[in-house]
């Protein structure tokens, strides 16, 4: 075998890897080839996978959305876990010895053979001399109309093409061919937009396809300077003309634009923002300008275009962020008490408590943590009041009132969250609401201490009622015959009442049966 269980962790790195052991029973069809394995894995869709080596290095392909990226995926990963187990190594010795021992005859003749068979084959031959030497553009630009221009529907095999496709303008891009990629690339992205308003793409391996068309694209025009400005028209009709696909980031055309086209696609934008009725749909305009500000590095354009959308929460969140990471932080805090103010929301509350502390207004973070409190009575706010009390060095100072501010429950689990299980039990008691949780922690120490309570929780149980509630009350009868025997006493007498005060409850008296409490 030319590869080790190792290998296989090192190349996908440990999540692909973890997930690809769930992946080995789905593993069908095994084939040798050449140089590795082929295999039909199912996950959301049936995809096929390659397994072979490169330079005596381990390396894998697959058709589903992560492995079209030309990553090693954990279906990938399931094949090769499958080869391990088999036993089975690549036949590739014997093959290329002797493919080695033919002339250059024999060798296009039986390429020519296979490739009448086998279409994938054909068309890669095909890309291929096409791209040899002066790359025949015509030759190819009709190869591209036949794998991706869509008629009707699009078969199983289109990801496939698509994929060998953009393989091939890449390889022109590789070689120094930029010019003449270049309008290769973008004929591609506009098949592959024109496609997926018509395939059905569940598994995303065309997306996948098209997402590094687009990044080809990009990096064939920063090879290959195209005029800035219509590159900057091109751009803004793909973009607001499909507004949920491609996915283009305008910043990865920030160097083949320059100044200029950013200016002109900045234009285009304009006039097409101000040209919008009050009740159109600003969604897809609003997403480029804020893409473009983001491209530009101007925090105020940015800030600006965000407060566009306000009062909604995400733009109060991005506006605190983007205002936090350029420095500005009292402007920061300005926009999130603002946004608290608006909207109550807790995560930019949580913004606005950080921005307090990182601008050593610790006062004023407590104040805003004990007003929530006092607003809602809960062991969570308690939580967090506690946590940035800490942080702001007064916590000592504000712990008996924030505890006096609960309620019974809320204190008895405030006071657990505390680590405080002793005090937490005498409020349990004191205010008679002794809870799963702190009876639990109670019986770790003092198991006599806690029978009474679990007899009440395990009434509790039963008045609800239902399968799930019995189910509940064996569980918690059996903890409660664990503290007992611990004790030198027995749950039977208290069982036997039990069974007998619910004699009609048949479902009950199973699950006590299931639980090990026979009659």
């Amino acid at each position: 075998m030319w590869f080790t269980e190792d290998d296989l962790r090192a190349v996908a790195g440990d999540g692909s890897f973890r997930r690809g052991r769930e992946y080995v029973d789905a593993v069908g069809d095994l084939q040798p080839t050449a140089l590795g394995v082929r295999a039909a894995v199912r996950g959301k869709d049936v995809y096929e996978v390659w397994l072979g080596r490169d330079n005596d290095a381990l390396t894998g392909e697959c058709g589903c959305p992560f492995g079209v990226e030309g990553n090693f995926c954990k279906h990938c990963v399931a094949v090769g876990l499958v080869l391990l187990a088999s036993g089975a190594s690549a036949p590739e010795a014997d093959i290329e010895t002797y493919l080695r021992s033919l002339d250059q005859r024999e060798l296009v003749e039986l390429l020519l053979e296979q490739a009448k068979r086998d279409p994938a084959l054909y068309r890669q031959l095909v890309l291929r001399a096409g791209s040899t030497g002066a790359p025949q553009v015509a030759v190819l630009r009709r190869q591209l109309d036949s794998a991706l221009r869509v008629r009707g529907f699009a078969d199983a095999d289109y990801a496939t093409r698509a994929k060998d496709v953009v393989d091939t303008v890449r390889d022109l891009v590789d070689a120094g061919h930029a010019a003449e990629a270049r309008p290769l690339a973008r004929h591609a992205v506009e098949l592959l937009v024109a496609a997926m308003g018509a395939v059905d793409d569940p598994s995303g391996a065309i997306s996948g396809v098209a997402r590094r068309a687009v990044k080809l694209y990009a990096r064939a025009c920063a090879a290959a300077r195209p005029n800035p400005a219509k590159l900057a028209a091109w751009l803004f009709q793909v973009r607001s003309n499909w507004p949920t696909w491609p996915t283009i980031d305008i910043g990865d055309f920030a160097e083949p634009l320059g100044e200029t086209g950013m200016a002109a696609y900045r234009t285009l934008l304009d006039e097409a923002w101000h040209a919008l009725d009050d009740d159109a749909d600003h969604t897809v305009l609003r997403g480029m300008r804020e893409q473009l500000a983001k491209t530009s590095g101007d925090v105020d354009t940015l800030v600006d275009v965000l407060a566009d959308d306000l009062p909604a929460v995400r733009s109060y969140r991005e506006i605190v962020s983007v205002l936090r990471h350029a420095g500005r932080l009292d402007e920061a805090i300005r926009w999130a008490e603002r946004g608290v103010a608006e909207t109550r929301d807790l995560s930019l509350t949580e913004l606005l408590v950080e921005s307090y502390l990182d601008g050593q207004r610790g006062d004023e973070a407590v104040e805003l943590r004990k007003a929530d409190l006092r607003s809602a009575r809960t062991r969570v706010c308690y939580g967090r009041l506690r946590h940035t009390a800490i942080s702001a060095k007064v916590w000592s100072g504000l712990r008996s009132w924030a505890l006096e501010v609960l309620p019974p429950e809320e204190l008895v689990g405030a006071l657990v969250d505390d680590g405080d299980v002793e005090e937490a039990w005498l409020a349990a008691v004191k205010h008679d609401c002794a809870g799963v949780e702190v009876v639990r922690l109670r019986a770790e120490t003092h198991p006599a201490d806690v029978l009474g309570a679990y007899r009440t929780l395990v009434s509790e149980c039963l008045g609800r009622g239902g399968r799930d509630a019995y189910r509940e009350a064996c569980v918690l009868l059996k903890e409660m015959a664990a503290c007992a025997e611990r004790c030198g006493e027995s749950v039977a007498s208290f069982v036997a009442s039990l069974r007998l005060a619910h004699a009609r409850r048949p479902a009950l008296l199973d699950e006590l049966r299931r639980a090990g409490f026979s009659s």
